[in-house]
């Protein structure tokens, strides 16, 4: 398996005096992935956007502040290059006074683990890049976090996740930047009149976890609100969701792992994304190939992921656009109509097997009446 290289940076402070001027209400950590193989030619691309819009200064999202004329003309050219966005959205508002959060050691800490976990989990092979030197406080407590819970080498040199320092890389300020850029689809006073950054984003980004997991609020906070979408149908959804996570997510099974990343998938793209729009299901299939290195099949796919997901009780609406969480109640009907497309002819299909081995043989062989196919004769015997 290719090893993956996570380049790592973030936006916003530990601080929780809200009131105060320059104090964050999120804090968001953001890490650029890059395959070994396209390392250089993405190191050599981003260095190239840096000199025309930063020339000698770094790529900071600070010097670009709200030009959002300026922001987009940058994230343009760097859609072209050749990586992916995973980060991790902790809003410290509804973080508690009394959870030990309030102070920095351990506000680190808790955040560290947070990206921790979900890296490791998230890819097999993987390097953590970052500048433990040049870096603030935040992001040399992170590399010393890394460091401390790296793989040991085994017989063979080789490790699954370690860190390494990279001193000024600018893939590490590619990594601020879109972590800067995030922050105005979530601070306050950053949000009027940006753009939808996330949307611009939406083919960079693999995830955005967001902690805490308060599904239904943020539903409501983030979603264009139209008078098909249903706030009920989504919190039912959602809750679903979470009953298989809480359940399957730390699964060792190949099948649950790859059914717990197509959905973290699906359910960023809904938490994500106000146009609530389907997925295609190449772009699910490009992605779980992204993140474990192997690739499967449409069959597979279809039986082993989506259906096992729906059998746990998750609801996932189909269509020929693609599979999406519900948002609305035509989405339901979407699911039940794409399945009785299928479903339908195949009754009819077994329906007229039946009646004319039935009528043939003069009503004495009814191929129903065994047992084993009780369920299906009460199909057509209603």
């Amino acid at each position: 398996m290719e090893v993956m290289y996570a380049f790592t940076d973030e936006s916003g402070n530990h601080e929780f005096n809200f009131d105060q001027d320059g104090v964050s209400t999120y804090f968001i950590v953001t890490a650029v992935l890059i395959t070994e193989a396209r390392l250089n030619a993405v190191e050599n691309e981003v260095e190239a956007i840096r000199k025309k819009y930063f020339q000698t200064e770094e790529m900071k999202s600070s010097l670009v502040g709200k030009n959002h004329a300026r922001r987009l003309e940058i994230l343009n050219e760097l859609m072209d290059t050749d990586f992916k966005i995973f980060s991790v959205v902790v809003d410290k508002q509804k973080l508690f006074n009394d959870s030990g959060l309030m102070y920095q050691e351990s506000f680190y800490k808790f955040v560290n683990n947070l990206v921790h976990k979900e890296l490791r989990y998230a890819f097999k092979k993987l390097v953590v890049c970052a500048d433990e030197i040049g870096g603030n406080e935040y992001m040399k407590s992170f590399c010393n976090y890394v460091k401390d819970n790296e793989d040991i080498p085994n017989l063979f040199g080789e490790r699954e996740f370690y860190f390494q320092d990279s001193k000024n890389n600018v893939l590490i300020q590619l990594a601020g930047f879109i972590s800067g850029t995030l922050s105005f689809e979530y601070e306050k006073d950053k949000k009027e009149d940006a753009p939808n950054y996330i949307k611009i984003l939406d083919k960079k980004i693999i995830r955005i976890e967001h902690f805490p997991r308060i599904i239904s609020k943020y539903i409501i906070e983030k979603s264009t609100i139209s008078d098909e979408h249903n706030n009920e149908i989504s919190d039912i959804c959602l809750r679903h969701i979470q009953g298989f996570l809480s359940k399957y997510e730390k699964a060792a099974d190949e099948d649950r792992m790859n059914q717990v990343i197509v959905l973290k998938y699906l359910c960023s793209k809904f938490l994500n994304n106000d146009t609530r729009k389907y997925i295609p299901t190449t772009e699910l299939i490009n992605n779980l190939k992204y993140r474990t290195g192997k690739a499967v099949s449409m069959q597979y796919f279809r039986t082993r992921i989506i259906a096992k997901l729906r059998d746990e009780g998750v609801i996932i609406a189909s269509s020929s656009k693609g599979y999406k969480i519900p948002a609305k109640e035509n989405e339901l009907y979407d699911f039940i109509n794409h399945g009785t497309t299928i479903i339908m002819p195949m009754l009819a299909r077994l329906k007229k097997c039946r009646d004319n081995i039935k009528i043939g043989t003069g009503g004495n062989l009814d191929l129903f009446d065994n047992s084993e196919y009780t369920t299906l004769r009460q199909f057509f015997d209603i």
